[in-house]
């Protein structure tokens, strides 16, 4: 493994290999006491002004979003109402923070992830490490902040699929391919019980951020079935301890469904199939009331890079358009045709779009670029998200050679607002966004 020059020691625990750097600024938030990434900004052309938000003391529609602190304290919002050059002006400000520390993690022992959660209850992190083929330990990791500093530890589960963490992180479950869901309790990280889903559960790839999905109601959402590549849309609720099935969304899920969940858990988006022609048509389930509808405008599938705010009133679509909870445009995400992008991420309150952008060629050698975008703005007044700013990261998460085995990481974003959490197939890297460009 390579050495990054820093002005902390280097820590070996375990299988991670800690390295933590910089200082000053807004180090480490509350959740988890995260530490943070140095921020190195890259200038961008002005973003031309767009409409002013609503005054924080107007009450905002159910679909909009709030006017945030930061805003409303002379933020994006401000500015750009005054004319001025929003990048730069923030850029500014991120210089003054001076360096922010920064956190990374070897993960490269384990091979190659397919799920991520974050327990922001606790600040561990867990990942899914599934059997491809013939290479995998199918475990599951968990990183974990202790008084030393980090360290990980693995769960073995045989035939292991996907994770995914309850709303209120009393639970960590993982769906194995014998059809079981099993409970693990996130405090020992032992197994409290395994139960055997009556219609299977079936493997749609691990192409989407999740692969199953928790809402707010106790209910884990799951692609049913042992007749591939038909497949079902089941859960397994907590409170009762018992399986059901949704039977208006999978009449045609065939290699699917797909899922994407806010983090509260109050809104799942299901794509039936992504190989059907025509493609069937996306649907949405507030737990307000359980009811699956079709989207208004038409969305048919996404991939990976698909996410939503806490509340789902801003929803990401396969790493290229924000829609809010009305499925309104609110803008896409520009593409940098230098660098491929790895991943989009949506922040909690829906404010802020991250996109990480790194060359995948041999020949690479510039830092992983992180973009900073807008996604407050309100839907039908922009054609492309506005650019807030850009720093970079120390280091990649992943491979960078374009080649069968190199993974687009994971990343998440602490519900703090000042973290990212950015996981690949070497490392696990936890990076302080600079505080000038977070939409708190």
């Amino acid at each position: 493994m390579g050495t990054l020059t820093c002005r902390a020691a280097l820590t070996l625990l375990l299988t991670a290999v800690l390295v933590s750097c910089g200082g000053g600024g807004d180090g480490g938030g509350s959740s988890g006491g995260f530490g943070g990434l140095s921020s190195g900004q890259s200038p961008s052309s002005p973003t031309v002004a767009n409409k002013a938000e609503t005054e924080k003391d107007d009450p905002p529609p159910a679909e909009r979003l709030s006017t945030g602190s930061s805003d409303s304290l002379g933020g994006v919002s401000a500015l750009r109402a005054q004319g001025t050059d929003v990048v730069s002006a923030l850029a500014q400000r991120a210089a003054s923070e001076g360096p922010l520390p920064f956190t990374i993690v070897d993960s490269s022992a384990y091979g190659m992830p397919r799920t991520l959660a974050y327990d922001a209850v606790r600040g561990d992190v867990y990942a899914s490490y599934p059997t491809r083929g013939s290479v995998g330990i199918s475990a599951i990791a968990r990183f974990h902040r202790g008084d030393a500093g980090w360290a990980s530890s693995t769960l073995s589960i045989p035939g292991l699929l996907d994770i995914a963490l309850a709303t209120d992180a009393s639970v960590l479950a993982a769906t194995d391919t014998s059809g079981k869901v099993h409970l693990i309790d996130p405090v020992t990280f032992r197994v409290k019980s395994s139960h055997t889903s009556p219609d299977g559960i079936a493997d749609q790839g691990g192409n989407t951020e999740v692969g199953i999905a928790f809402t707010n109601d106790g209910k884990l959402w799951m692609p049913t079935g042992s007749d591939y590549p038909w497949h079902g849309l089941g859960f397994f609720d907590l409170r009762t301890s018992t399986f059901g099935k949704s039977t208006t969304v999978c009449s045609n899920c065939y290699y699917g469904p797909y899922l994407a969940v806010a983090s509260d858990g109050s809104r799942l988006m299901v794509a039936p199939s992504a190989s059907m022609s025509p493609a069937p048509e996306m649907f949405y389930m507030d737990t307000t009331d359980g009811v699956f509808r079709q989207n208004p405008i038409g969305l048919t599938f996404f991939y990976s890079q698909t996410s939503l705010s806490n509340n789902g009133n801003r929803f990401l679509m396969t790493g290229h358009q924000v829609y809010d909870k009305a499925f309104g445009s609110v803008g896409t995400v520009p593409f940098l045709p230098q660098d491929a992008t790895m991943a989009t991420q949506l922040s909690a309150d829906g404010r802020r779009l991250y996109a990480l952008s790194y060359g995948i060629s041999s020949g690479a050698s510039a830092a992983p670029l992180v973009r900073v975008f807008d996604a407050s703005v309100e839907a039908g007044t922009q054609l492309t998200l506005p650019l807030v700013g850009s720093f970079t990261l120390p280091a990649s998460p992943s491979c960078r050679i374009d080649q069968t085995g190199c993974y687009n990481p994971r990343m998440r974003i602490s519900p703090d607002g000042k973290n990212l959490l950015i996981l690949g197939n070497e490392k696990l890297l936890i990076a302080t966004i600079p505080k000038a460009m977070r939409g708190f």
